[in-house]
């Protein structure tokens, strides 16, 4: 590759390895320009189209596991419906009984203590609600509290003043606003987020259109954020990173790092020059119906995406059920019923063997009533969980949604939970694991292949089991010690593999750690 020296714009061949679109015939001319370019130095494009919009575009060949982008956020807040957090850090409040949280000097919301007073995030609300003469009597309740939904779109409309050119770069994201406006939800805005910044807290100089306008651009545009330390579970506003289209088989992830939750958008997978940077809005092991009904609702838009599009959902049938007449009648047990047009959801799902055939409605209702029934499982009880597997494993296939939800609770439960941690898993059990692991994986490599996040953890149960079982087997002489070694062999190379895919997450490094410390004392042979 050749090009203009971006200095000189004498003929170059040295370009730059960030974004490798800028040229420069020497390094003094590189070096010279990077004080201007470091801040332009991408891998992406902002391009715009009529069916998608907005979106970004690779630049270049993105290797697997590069950061693409990184990115502070402009606000951040709680949610719409929060838990009682404290509004300096996002820390969850957790009050014992008998007992009162911290609140604010100034304006009285709950707060972790009195360092929390002074946060930046905190200041700017909480000097406007001293000045107008408002004090909160929210109590840090074990339950959600809707009064939280105020903060975030007022920590927006301060920056109007404070920070102009934030205030409008978030104006000009999309927001969805007419559809969203008679919805139950904005009608609760009209009263709760509109009433509490124009009366309660005298901010007049906003309109309804506009209070209403910022809440759904974050309805929109946020990113939730979660972290472990602390339980932290509230949502940025990220401009750049808004930009990203969503594909329901993404080739990027994103982490939040650092005190101020840095965005860090890394590739999953080799994305090609050319090729659309995506992010997924929605869950992977979510069934067609499930996941375009929620980017419907949450996000305004219909996805028409490649999986989205495919019956079978790139062959894993997540969204299939098993065909009872096909059963009555003596044939294939595996016979399928999928949707006849999965983007239509009132369309009928027909038999794939016979005539057979559902209409949608019947299986959107039928989704409901398993949906409500798993989250009614006691999550801490295999013998729950097993026993809705053993329930529907007639009606359902293998790995339809509903299953491999309760498959995955499962394969979390067996190995990291308080009566059931490896050591203390019989050999049946060691090696149910060890299976739904392996399914799983299966179903991961085709949904959201590369270094994702549930690959990596994934791949880091499956070895912990397998190098337990090796163990346990070679003491009891059912093998011999080099097929042991060779298990363990195995065992550190999908180790391997997943320390390289969450070594990107930084709430994952304790766990990393504690989960490596056990492992070591599990593989001291003798």
């Amino acid at each position: 590759m050749t090009g203009p020296c971006a200095v000189c714009q004498a003929g170059a061949t040295q370009c730059c390895s960030g974004c490798h679109s800028v040229f420069y015939c020497s390094r003094n001319h590189q070096r010279q320009h990077w004080k201007f370019h470091k801040t332009r130095c991408a891998p992406y494009k902002l391009s715009v189209s009529a069916q998608l919009g907005y979106h970004v575009v690779a630049t270049r060949d993105i290797r697997q596991g590069e950061t693409i982008m990184k990115e502070d956020p402009t606000v951040l807040g709680p949610k719409v419906v929060s838990l009682p957090l404290c509004l300096g850090c996002g820390r969850r409040l957790r009050v014992p009984d008998g007992t009162e949280t911290y609140k604010c000097r100034s304006c009285g919301w709950p707060l972790c203590g009195a360092h929390c007073e002074m946060s930046p995030l905190h200041v700017p609300e909480c000097s406007l609600m001293k000045e107008r003469g408002f004090r909160a009597s929210i109590q840090a309740e074990d339950k959600k509290e809707a009064a939280y939904c105020s903060i975030t779109p007022l920590r927006c409309l301060l920056l109007q003043k404070r920070d102009p050119q934030k205030y409008e770069a978030i104006l000009k994201l999309q927001s969805h606003l007419e559809e969203r406006r008679n919805t139950t939800l904005y009608n609760i805005f009209k009263n709760n987020i509109v009433g509490f910044l124009r009366n309660a807290l005298g901010m007049t100089e906003f309109s309804e259109e506009t209070i209403l306008k910022v809440a759904a651009i974050l309805d929109t545009n946020s990113f939730e954020i979660r972290r472990s330390d602390g339980d932290i579970k509230i949502r940025g506003l990220y401009p750049k990173a808004a930009m990203l289209s969503h594909d329901c088989k993404p080739n990027t992830k994103h982490v939040f790092t650092g005190p101020n939750y840095t965005l860090e958008l890394v590739s999953t997978v080799p994305i090609k020059k050319g090729e659309i940077i995506c992010v997924t809005y929605t869950q992977t092991l979510w069934g067609t119906l499930a996941r375009r009904e929620h980017l419907k609702q949450s996000k305004c838009f219909d996805c028409n995406c490649e999986r989205c599009s495919d019956e079978t959902e790139l062959g894993t049938y997540l969204g299939s059920i098993n065909c009872s007449q096909c059963k009555k009648s003596g044939g294939k047990k595996s016979s399928m019923i999928i949707s006849t047009n999965p983007l239509e959801s009132s369309s009928p799902w027909k038999c794939q063997v016979c005539p057979h055939t559902i209409l949608g409605r019947q299986i959107a209702w039928g989704n409901d009533a398993i949906r409500q029934e798993i989250a009614a499982l006691e999550k801490s009880k295999p013998q729950a969980l097993e026993g809705f597997l053993d329930k529907y494993k007639d009606a359902l296939h293998p790995s339809n949604w509903h299953m491999l939800e309760v498959k995955y609770a499962l394969s979390q439960l067996y190995g990291n939970m308080q009566g059931f941690l490896l050591s203390e898993l019989p050999d049946t059990l060691l090696e149910r694991k060890i299976n739904l692991c392996t399914e799983l994986l299966e179903i991961a490599d085709i949904l959201e292949p590369g270094a994702t996040r549930l690959r990596g953890l994934l791949l880091y149960d499956l070895q912990a089991a397998m190098a337990v079982q090796a163990k346990r087997t070679l003491a009891s002489d059912k093998i011999t010690k080099a097929a042991a070694q060779v298990i363990m062999g195995e065992a550190m190379t999908l180790l391997q593999q997943a320390t390289e895919i969450l070594r990107t997450e930084a709430d994952m490094a304790q766990l990393l750690e504690d989960k490596l410390a056990n492992l070591s004392k599990e593989l001291e042979f003798d």
